[in-house]
C-alpha cells in the first residue's frame, strides 16, 4: 500500500511540473492603428522614434493636451505596455508637467485605469502598464459579452501647469499570453 501512495504521489508532482509559457506575445501594436483613431485636436499627432536616455523607442508624439481614441476589439489577460516621456525635442516652449491618462470606453461609459505623471525634471522613459483583462474573455453574464464589443482605448495627455506641451508615448502595445493572442488573431479577422 505504501508503494501506491508514493507512485500517486510521484504521478501528481510530475503531471504539477510541465513548462508554462508567460513570455507576453503583442497582440496589437498601437502604431499601427494610429491611422484608424479618432485624434482630438484633429493637428499634431504623429509617429517618429524618439530616443531618451540612450532607449530608442518608435513612438505616438502627441500634444499636450489631446486626446487619441482607438477603436478594437481587446484580446484576452491583455495588458497595455507603452513608455512614456516628455518629447525632448521640444525646445521652444518653457518646461510643463503633464498627466497621461489611459482609459477604455464603450461609447456610453468611460473608464479611467491608468494615470501617469510626468514632471520637467525627470528625463527618462516611465513604464506605463495597463491591465485590459475585464475588456474580453467569457464572464457569467446573460448581457454582458465583452468580445463582441469594439472598444474604444483611450490614450489622453493632459496639461497639468495650463502649459501646452509634447508628450510622447513610446512602443505603445497590447500584449497577452501566447494563446490569448492567437484566439484574438483570429476573432480579430470576424471584426474586419
Amino acid at each position: 500500500m505504501h508503494r501506491y501512495v508514493l507512485a500517486i504521489l510521484a504521478v501528481i508532482l510530475c503531471a504539477g511540473c510541465r513548462r508554462v509559457e508567460n513570455t507576453p506575445v503583442q497582440a496589437v501594436n498601437l502604431l499601427r492603428e494610429f491611422d484608424g483613431a479618432e485624434k482630438r485636436p484633429p493637428v499634431g499627432f504623429r509617429i517618429a522614434d524618439r530616443q531618451i536616455d540612450g532607449v530608442s523607442h518608435p513612438s505616438l508624439v502627441v500634444p499636450v493636451p489631446s486626446r487619441l481614441t482607438i477603436p478594437l476589439p481587446l484580446p484576452r489577460r491583455g495588458v497595455l505596455r507603452a513608455s512614456a516621456a516628455l518629447d525632448p525635442a521640444v525646445t521652444d516652449r518653457p518646461a510643463a508637467s503633464v498627466r497621461l491618462r489611459v482609459g477604455v470606453s464603450d461609447d456610453r461609459i468611460y473608464e479611467r485605469l491608468t494615470d501617469v505623471v510626468l514632471t520637467p525634471g525627470h528625463r527618462g522613459w516611465v513604464d506605463v502598464r495597463t491591465d485590459l483583462s475585464a475588456y474580453a474573455g467569457w464572464k457569467f453574464s446573460f448581457f454582458y459579452h465583452p468580445e463582441r464589443v469594439v472598444w474604444r482605448v483611450v490614450l489622453a495627455a493632459d496639461a497639468i501647469d495650463g502649459i501646452p506641451t509634447t508628450a510622447v508615448w513610446g512602443s505603445p502595445e497590447i500584449v497577452t499570453d501566447r494563446q490569448g493572442a492567437k484566439e484574438y488573431a483570429e476573432r480579430r479577422m470576424r471584426f474586419r
